[in-house]
């Protein structure tokens, strides 16, 4: 039985918490800020179409009807983001869910335009084309409130993923206490499971985690936690090696959930992983996993010009974009003509690649970005000059994007 902590602890895990929600709205996944950014807009459209104008020219039913859809939208949107969140929905589900949202805000946006082109035309006197837009203007919002509806069909219809499975473990270890504070963390091994309980309610349990890897690559961990009683609702917050707050997690509003993330993993550097009960109202036991996934391409790191990866022309080579912030260098030799093609194939639904050339000095030659299309392949040609080496790089427009990809040159 585990003791009562001193009201200090408790009031700094208050302060940990609130600072990791603070930090955490502001570092948020890119599902949250596509939704914001969504319902940023909507709110301005649907304004408009609310105004009394608006309303007096299409009817106050339609008015409530968009209004309605629009909330509908808002609550799938939620819960594709919750999906990515959790792993549960796969990239290709959660991108199917977005490009849903899309259709139903341009829907939207037509109806505003509509609306304008026909106030302006019966402010000019021409009633006949006032007449008609209005028309335009209550069958798109009939389209919008279906694009509302399928969407709803297609977030109930996704079958989730499930949890992903966990490595098998390599050593189990005991939650030993205290370590109630980050300051009295229990050191454990990445790829261990540690069997450990919230108990009382208010616990916190923390754990240190080192990443280390011989080659010094960057990798996806994914840190699980398995639910061993039906009371424990858990919440998990990630600290840097510095102690700052990176993310913060809790499970589903139900009790007994399991939890499961990942997060992108710096070679030499060590995270904190501390966990408690959401609101500090639950208790229960449970097992903590932390597990490097290996995600790197056989190529890393590779990462700047320094540590390059040499390729030659005519040579083809297959990798990844592991996540947003990945940068793959490439030393290109063997240049044999005045131009040469870049040629990458996507092997996934969910990269938008860019690619830069770097002169032999590292200075900038030219760069582009793949069309604003997720999958895509991409070809590029450059002036070379006989003999000459250049670095050809690799990233995501806007390093938010990921996937696998061939790259070839000729």
């Amino acid at each position: 039985m585990k003791k009562q902590q001193p009201l200090m602890i408790i009031a700094g895990m208050f302060v940990v918490l609130a600072l990791g929600y603070f930090i955490y709205d502001r570092m948020r996944p890119r599902c949250d800020t596509f939704i914001e950014q969504t319902a940023t807009r909507l709110s301005a459209k649907l304004h408009f179409i609310q105004s009394a104008n608006s309303e007096m020219m299409i009817g106050r039913e339609k008015v409530q009807e968009l209004t309605d859809s629009s909330q509908k939208v808002a609550l799938h949107l939620k819960a594709c983001c919750q999906g990515q969140q959790s792993g549960s929905f796969s990239a290709d589900q959660y991108q199917m869910c977005v490009n849903g949202a899309k259709d139903y805000e341009n829907t939207v946006i037509q109806v505003t335009n509509i609306i304008r082109d026909a106030q302006t035309a019966r402010e000019q006197g021409n009633t006949q084309l006032s007449d008609q837009r209005v028309a335009q203007a209550i069958e798109k919002v009939s389209e919008a409130s279906l694009t509302a509806s399928d969407l709803g069909k297609l977030v109930g219809n996704v079958a989730p993923l499930g949890p992903a499975p966990v490595t098998p473990v390599k050593v189990t270890k005991t939650e030993q206490e205290p370590n109630n504070t980050i300051l009295q963390a229990n050191l454990a091994e990445m790829g261990t499971t540690i069997a450990a309980a919230i108990a009382p309610q208010n616990d916190v349990d923390y754990f240190k985690f080192e990443y280390r890897d011989p080659k010094k690559r960057r990798d996806m961990v994914t840190v699980h936690l398995q639910n061993q009683s039906e009371t424990l609702q858990p919440s998990i917050i990630l600290f840097g090696q510095d102690k700052s707050v990176l993310r913060d997690w809790q499970a589903p509003n139900a009790q007994g959930a399991d939890l499961e993330f990942w997060f992108s993993a710096d070679p030499g550097k060590d995270y904190f992983v501390g966990v408690g009960s959401h609101n500090g109202s639950t208790s229960g036991r449970y097992l903590l996993s932390v597990t490097p996934q290996k995600a790197y391409d056989d190529y890393e790191p590779n990462d700047d010009a320094f540590t390059a990866t040499p390729m030659k022309i005519g040579q083809t080579l297959e990798a990844n974009i592991m996540d947003g912030p990945d940068v793959d260098w490439y030393r290109l030799s063997g240049v044999k003509s005045k131009t040469v093609a870049v040629h990458l194939e996507n092997q996934s639904k969910t990269l938008q690649p860019s690619i830069a050339i770097f002169n032999s000095d590292k200075s900038l030659l030219q760069d582009w970005q793949a069309a604003n299309a997720q999958g895509a392949d991409f070809e590029v040609s450059f002036p070379a000059e006989l003999g000459k080496e250049y670095f050809v790089v690799v990233t995501s427009h806007n390093h938010w994007s990921e996937g696998k990809y061939r790259l070839s040159t000729r």
